[in-house]
Formats: structure tokens, sequence, C-alpha cells
């Protein structure tokens, strides 16, 4: 077990391409529940499929990471807006019914964040990953957001649309409201240079001060940002974890893009 002490926050990587198909095969049928199984065969495509069973595995071996569980015996249940959390009829035990995590994932890449200080969301996207960066901040972020963006070169465009979309995932999944909240409602403030100095704004974010954020760049091409509400003051930290298919291997060091005030790597 790794110790997941009050005011910590553990980032999990696994990349699917790692995993041969009939080695994941076997792992997910033993230890992913009937649901989780089901829904994997039913992915057609094999990149799909990997990466489902990856990003399965890796929450329940995240949880285990910290908590005296077997992974398969992990039970989940879903909000009204999609968002799991642990089952609280799950036998608890010393310190599981107080475990909050989130998974993202994107062609390549999954990610688990778990902590004990709070609701916690997280998101992952590709640098390289198309989009229409100027139509969709128009459109659907805070009009500031969009001054921003209107205001810069089509070469940093792209860069830093990404930062702010990233961070907009992260928050919506920490509120846990999936669709309901829109993209506007979630504001951000990036300033000064690298790492920026995070500061959130917006209708769905009335309580600054209980938000923490980061921006982090993981291995090429990919970005992730967490969001955590937490305690008015507490500082948490962020540690890097990164799960391969014959269990942990060693981390890169976490790398900075933006910080809010109150969070730290390590």
């Amino acid at each position: 077990m790794i110790r997941l002490s009050e005011g910590e926050v553990h980032l999990w990587c696994a990349s699917p391409g790692e995993w041969d198909d009939p080695g994941l095969a076997a792992e997910a049928h033993r230890i992913l529940d009937a649901d989780e199984i089901a829904r994997m065969e039913g992915i057609r495509v094999a990149e799909g499929r990997r990466l489902f069973g990856v990003s399965h595995l890796l929450v329940r071996a995240a949880l285990s990471g910290h908590a005296d569980r077997d992974p398969r015996q992990w039970r989940f249940v879903r909000n009204s807006h999609g968002k799991p959390r642990i089952d609280p009829a799950f036998a608890p035990g010393a310190g599981v019914a107080d475990l909050a995590f989130n998974l993202a994932h994107t062609r390549g890449l999954a990610v688990v964040a778990v902590t004990s200080s709070g609701e916690i969301g997280v998101d992952v996207e590709r640098r390289d990953r198309p989009n229409r960066a100027r139509i969709l901040a128009s459109r659907f972020f805070a009009p500031e957001e969009a001054a921003v963006l209107g205001k810069l070169p089509a070469a940093r465009l792209q860069e830093r649309f990404i930062l702010y979309w990233t961070l907009k995932e992260a928050a919506i999944k920490a509120l846990g409201g999936g669709l309901s909240v829109p993209l506007g409602a979630v504001g951000f403030h990036l300033a000064g240079r690298r790492p920026h100095r995070i500061a959130p704004f917006g209708a769905a974010l009335p309580e600054t001060e209980q938000w923490r954020f980061a921006l982090l760049a993981l291995e090429t091409p990919y970005i992730a940002a967490l969001a955590v509400r937490v305690d008015p003051g507490r500082t948490l930290i962020l540690k890097g974890h990164r799960l391969g298919p014959a269990g942990e291997v060693p981390a890169p060091p976490l790398r900075p893009l933006g910080l809010s005030p109150g969070l730290a790597c390590r």
C-alpha cells in the first residue's frame, strides 16, 4: 500500500499500448465486474476496447494502492449525472469511505486521480487534438476567456485553448453535474509565465477559495488538468504514479504548466 496522507492527491497514469490484448483480456476477466466486462467487449474497435480495459483496471489498482482491498472487491455507483463513486454499501473499512476518485482517458493514455480531501475531477487531452478553437471559444467559453484567445496568433491559439478546455472539463467533473454545467459557467485566468497562476471564476465556482487546480504536462503529447474542492485554507500536495502490465513502475516527474495557490507538485 502507498500511504495517502491527508492533503494529498495521487495521480495514476497508464498507457494502453503497453498491454497485449490476450494478457489484458485475461486480467480484465479476472478483476473487472460483469458490467465492466460486458461494456468492454461491446466495443468493436480494438484500440477502444484496450483503452476501456486499462482505464478500469487502473481505477481498481489505484484505489487498492491506497486501501487494504483486493482490486476485485470494489463496487461503484453513479450520481444522477453519471459521476462514479465508491458504493457506500460496500464494506467501507478504515479510510475507504473517504476516498474520492475520478477517471479520464484519451487515445493512448488513461489517468486516475485519488484523494481523501474532497470532491475531485481530472481530464487529459492530447496537445495535437484537432479542434475549432476560435469558434468553440466564442460560442461556449466565458467572455473573458474568449477575449484572451481571440487576441492570440494561430501558432499559440491551439496550445492555450487546450489549457482552458482541460481545466473546464476537470472542474465540471469535480462538480459532478455533467452536461448540466455549461462550459461558460466555469472560467479561468492564467497569469504569468509557466507555471501559470490559475485563478478560477464563474457562476458554477462562486466559492473560489474552496478550489485547487493544476495543469500538468505528462508524457508527450498529453496535458492533464486537476480540480479538487477542499476546505478553505488547505494546501494540497500532488504525487504521481505509473502503472504497467506488471505493476507500478517509476513515474516521470510531474511538470506543472499551471497551479492555483494552495497546490504543489512533489
